[in-house]
Order: structure tokens, then sequence, then C-alpha cells
């Protein structure tokens, strides 16, 4: 009998298994869409926001859409609403399928939002919203996100998601922007006492902007013409307690994503003064970075030192003088200018933080808990403040493995 029982238990299990394997619950692709990006501004009806909308069709470059359809890859839509999480109710009055942030790549908010206190309010929304990543980015547009998602229009990316995808990821290759993501931004506002930079777009062009090297940019001032989307990635926005204050520009944002090593900026290819001719021309190096820098402090007393050594190795890619670099005395010269150009650019970088930007932008705070034994007196020896008096040296420690092809001059006519 006991047997029996076993066995009709057994199969009763079986039974109650194989109807929890039915295929009810699933959702298919073409029933959701998916939002993209994300834009948020203030909105002229007073307690409410106004949010964009990003859609993309799924469909669309899809093997289950066909290379036939006419459908359109990607909608924008705008509204106003209290918060963006019932924000997804509102547009299935507008959207067909079920809204869905699943997948969303990138917030833009508008630079007049992020400048506003209520702007942190707002953003910390996304932490309740389970379909929304910590890995999102978060960007500030010069302009209304409802213009830059509109003006926004790719000439090689049908599909949004690629498209915001790869200037992102190349952007923070490069440097050029900042990895900024949610999760960083939280973390920064949790400790309170550095600076967080966003990823700083636009899509519209300055008009008749000045010419300068090719990182000393932001966003909309970088003069190219043929047929492109107008979309500029460059610089960043500063934030203080999570409410924006100022800007740097991308050669700026390149020397805190150096000093930062919890970015992925590995390789950058940038201009400096060439040390044989005059200051206006300029030679082509590939920068790279395969160690964290060493932080050396001292803060007993008045006034805190704060040593900074940043292991770079160097690749020269052109050479405008046609100057031998097979002579050690030329090799001298070139680490001279190198060290000289890297610790001048951080060490101006590190003066605009103590007297503009009031805070460090980047995580060095990190380096200067381990020098107390309870929390309690760091919080005493207030980081926030002491950093602004601090004395502050920049070490770069230059090493150059490749001088490049080492042309000859060209010969004269008649020689």
């Amino acid at each position: 009998m006991q047997k029996i029982e076993i066995v009709c238990k057994s199969l009763l299990f079986l039974v109650m298994v194989s109807l929890l394997t039915g295929c009810w619950d699933r959702e298919e692709l073409e029933d959701r869409s998916y939002v993209i990006g994300l834009g948020i501004d203030k909105s002229q009806i007073k307690g409410k926001i106004k949010v964009t909308m990003l859609l993309a069709n799924p469909e669309v470059g899809s093997m289950q859409g066909g290379g036939g359809s006419n459908e359109k890859p990607r909608e924008v839509i705008s509204f106003d609403v209290n918060d963006i999480i019932a924000a997804k109710g509102t547009a299935n009055a507008i959207i067909s399928r079920d809204i869905s942030y699943e997948f969303l790549k990138i917030i833009i908010v508008s630079e007049a939002y992020a400048k506003e206190k209520r702007f942190v309010s707002m953003i910390y929304d996304t932490q309740k919203d389970k379909e929304i990543r910590m890995n999102t980015y978060l960007a500030v547009s010069k302009e209304k996100p409802s213009d830059f998602f509109v003006e926004n229009k790719p000439k090689m990316e049908t599909r949004p998601h690629k498209y915001f995808q790869y200037m992102v990821d190349h952007g923070i290759e490069n440097g050029l922007i900042p990895d900024s993501t949610l999760f960083r931004y939280f973390k920064t506002l949790e400790r309170g006492a550095d600076l967080y930079l966003a990823m700083y777009t636009t899509a519209k062009k300055v008009k008749n902007p000045k010419i300068r090297s090719e990182d000393e940019y932001t966003a909309g001032e970088v003069n190219a013409s043929g047929e492109l989307d107008n979309t500029q990635f460059i610089g960043s926005a500063v934030f203080k307690n999570g409410v924006m204050i100022d800007k740097l520009t991308g050669q700026e944002t390149r020397i805190v994503n150096i000093l930062d090593d919890t970015t992925n900026i590995k390789d950058i290819l940038i201009d400096i003064p060439n040390p044989f001719l005059d200051k206006k021309r300029k030679f082509a190096v590939r920068i790279m970075k395969r160690e964290n820098n060493k932080v050396k402090m001292s803060l007993k007393g008045s006034k805190p030192q704060i040593t900074i050594t940043i292991p770079l190795k160097v690749e020269i890619m052109t050479n405008p003088s046609m100057v031998s670099y097979s002579s050690e005395k030329n090799r001298q010269i070139l680490k001279r200018r190198f060290v000289s150009y890297f610790k001048e650019m951080n060490e101006k970088l590190f003066r605009k933080s103590q007297t503009e930007l009031k805070g460090v932008p980047y995580p060095l705070s990190l380096y200067a808990r381990p020098y107390f034994l309870t929390n309690q007196q760091y919080e005493k020896f207030n980081w926030g403040k002491s950093f602004l008096k601090a004395d502050i040296i920049v070490k770069p420690d230059v090493e150059i493995i490749d001088y490049g092809k080492q042309a000859r001059k060209p010969v004269k006519v008649g020689e």
C-alpha cells in the first residue's frame, strides 16, 4: 500500500508539473514597444515633467520583420506626466503596444532641467522601476529632449538602440565623454564628497564655431560638414549634489578619464605641441594606460599634500618636423615635452576643480578613506573643504615605446 501511495503521489506531481509547462503567459516580440531613449524636461504645467520616449520597432531589421517591411524603425512621443513610472501607462493611450523600459539605453535630460534641484527627486524614481537597469546612461542635452530625439536622424544606423550603443561605447573608449551610468550617479550622490560627470550632447550645431584642437570642443562645436547627422557627443556636464553646475570640454573630460582608474579608457589619440617647431604645430601620439595611478596623501596639518603618479605609455604617430628620433638627445627632448604637457594639463584641471567647480570630478576621496581609522575621523576631516586647499602634485611616468617610422627629409630637386 505504501508503494502504491508513493507511485500515486509521483504521478500527481508529474501531472501538475506538466500543466505548468504551457506557453499561456508568453509574450510575443511584436506585442511590445521598447523605449530605447527617455527624455526628461521641465513642464509648463506646475508639478509635472515633460517626458519624451524614443520607441524602437523590434521587427525592423530582424528576420521576423523581413526585408520588405514598410514600418518605421522608431517613433517619438512627448507628453506631460507626474513621474516617469506612470508615464508608461499614459503612453499606452497613444501607442497600441505594451510599453517597456527593459531595453532602455540612455536617459536624456535637458540642461535647463538638470540645473534645477527637483531633478534629484525625479531621477530617484528610476530605482523604483525594475525594468530600468543601473547601467543605463545619463546624458545632458543642450536643447529640449523632445527636439533632440526628433532631430537625431542617424544616416547609417536604422535601429536606434544600435546607434546609441555605438556612439556611447566609442565615445567612452576615446575618453571624450564620461562613463555616466545611473549607478555612478547614485553612488556619487551617496558619498557626497565628489562631483559626477554626465555625457554632454546636442543635435544642433553652433553657427560659425571657433576652430580648436581635436578634443577642446563641447557638443555642437565640432564644425563637420557632409551627409551626416548633426548629433554630437563630446564633453561632460558637471553635477554637484545631484544638480548640474558646469561643463567640461572633451579635452578636460579625457584628463578626468585618465585620472579615474574605474573607467574603461585604454588607448587614445591626441595632438601635442611639437618641441622642434612652434607651439601651433603639433604631432599626433597614441596614449595608453595599462596600470592604475599611484596616489599618496599626507592629510595631517592644515594643508593636505596629494601626489598622483600617472603611468603612461606613448607611441609617436606623426613627425611633421622630420627630426630624427634615433638620437638620444632628441628622445630626451620628446620625453620632457610629454611629461611637462601632461603635468600642466592635469594640474590646470585640478586648479579649476578647486577654484571653480569646488570639488573633484572623479572619486579621489576613495583614496583618502584608508588614511582614517573610523568614519567619524574621515567625516571630521571634511574632504570637501580640505580638498579645496590641498597641494596637488601630478607626476606623469612616461615611457615612449614606439618612435614611429623614421622618415628621411625630402630631397630638393637639383641636389
